[in-house]
């Protein structure tokens, strides 16, 4: 899974990627940490 990295200010893979749910009406988004600086990343994923 890949997402942008805040820290790297770039696209960058995300290690461990697993799906989360958040918010009140518990949207789905992937967490996971920056391939390069191991900081840790969320892509919001789409709704359905």
């Amino acid at each position: 899974m890949e997402g942008y990295c805040v820290k790297c200010k770039a696209k960058r893979e995300m290690l461990g990627a697993e799906e989360v749910k958040f918010g009140k009406k518990g949207r789905k988004a992937m967490k996971g940490k920056c391939a390069k600086c191991s900081t840790g990343m969320y892509k919001i994923l789409p709704m359905k």
